[in-house]
């Protein structure tokens, strides 16, 4: 299941300021509410801050903060670490923000720093868990190209009336709110390379091919959302990070298969190769029935064949054996149900010390009462009688042989 994607008014948004929400049985489609939107059923949040909220800046860390994977050795190290190297660069103090640094970033060197304020994140996560979501991620709405070969990338989003000319480079993310009737050729960045991509929502495609003289992408609100969640970025760090990191890396990893683009030939192999698997299991299953199914046709056709008086097959061996014992007592010859017999098996295999002090035998059942010989002895009695076919059990001091 796609996670639930939303996006908060940004801190200092006016009153009335609305929330943006895709969720995943609409994901073409950009849903607006005035509060908290609802949680959707099973599937997890990713929290996305809008640009406004973010500032971004460069910065260049001594070696040993960070492990290899770009994770701090020491969290409260690496924070008052971060804090005297942005002291100049922020316009609110150090501890009222947040700070998340680049993902996967090397063990030292330059890298990128997102501020953001602590306690309207923290409001932020505590109102959407009232609601009853579970936030596994929070990930920027733009962030800067971080790879030396990165394409700078143009959107204009919003309303014609109130457009927003947003670009990311390897120098940061770029805001520029156009005014209102005045987007004139000045207010395109300068410079901006002639094959670098250019976005812009409907609402302002037209103003944007006017602005910068070329064609432009049409890309909707929901899909540039949906484009947060293949950023390496996540901000929930420090006293914001999920308990359970490496699971939560592990449920990232399975969910990027699970849904990016990139991964669809290998989806739609191991579907094969489980289809493939299925088929091959009922065929197998089909064939162990045949098999079976000739064998009990075989059993009951001896049956049939040596008894031809039978006229109902119920259960094959057994008919077939009561069949047998019928003949040996119409002849006169001695059964396995018969006294004789039991005994004439039983003294062949009684220990020395096992004579009993009665006999006793009603319906096909000996019962040899007092038998006191010692556990071993009888163990392999018993062993010898059910190999001879017959069934043995104890009584309490009494041993009981039947077929």
């Amino acid at each position: 299941m796609r996670p639930l994607l939303v996006m908060p008014p940004a801190p200092h948004a006016p009153d009335g300021a609305m929330w943006d929400c895709v969720r995943s049985d609409s994901p073409q489609s950009t849903q607006q509410s005035a509060g908290v939107p609802a949680a959707s059923g099973n599937a997890e949040t990713l929290l996305i801050v809008p640009a406004a909220a973010l500032s971004w800046h460069r910065v260049s860390l001594p070696p040993g903060l960070l492990g290899r994977n770009g994770q701090a050795r020491n969290p409260a190290k690496l924070r008052a670490v971060l804090e005297g190297l942005l002291e100049d660069q922020l316009l609110d103090e150090p501890a009222q923000l947040h700070l998340a640094v680049q993902a996967n970033a090397g063990g030292s060197g330059a890298l990128w720093v997102a501020a953001c304020q602590r306690v309207w994140l923290k409001n932020t996560l505590s109102a959407l868990t009232g609601a009853g979501h579970t936030v596994r991620r929070i990930a920027p709405e733009w962030a800067p190209s971080t790879l030396s070969d990165s394409p700078a990338t143009l959107w204009l989003t919003g309303e014609a009336a109130s457009a927003e000319l947003v670009w990311t480079d390897q120098a940061g993310v770029h805001r520029r709110i156009l005014p209102p009737g005045n987007a004139g050729p000045g207010s395109a960045p300068a410079a901006w390379p002639t094959d670098a991509a250019v976005y812009a929502e409907p609402a302002c495609a037209a103003l944007a091919e006017q602005l910068l003289h070329r064609e432009v992408t049409v890309q909707h609100r929901a899909q540039r959302l949906q484009n947060c969640t293949d950023t390496d970025w996540n901000l929930a760090q420090g006293e914001f990070a999920t308990r359970n990191a490496a699971l939560r890396r592990a449920g990232d990893a399975a969910l990027m298969l699970w849904q990016a683009p990139a991964w669809r030939p290998a989806r739609w192999a191991f579907t094969l190769l489980c289809a493939v698997q299925v088929a091959g299991l009922n065929a197998q299953a089909w064939q162990a029935r045949q098999a079976l199914s000739s064998q009990r046709g075989a059993i009951q056709n001896v049956l049939l064949t040596t008894f031809p008086n039978t006229t109902v097959v119920v259960d094959a061996p057994l008919q077939m054996q009561r069949a047998v014992d019928a003949l040996g007592q119409s002849s006169g010859q001695a059964q396995s149900r018969d006294l004789e017999r039991m005994l004439e098996a039983f003294g062949a295999l009684a220990p020395a010390n096992g004579a009993p002090a009665a006999i006793e035998f009603i319906a096909g059942e000996l019962r040899l009462s007092a038998f006191n010989a010692d556990a071993e002895a009888t163990q392999r009695l018993r062993e010898g009688l059910q190999s001879r076919g017959y069934r043995t059990r104890l009584d309490g001091n009494a041993l009981v042989v039947s077929p």
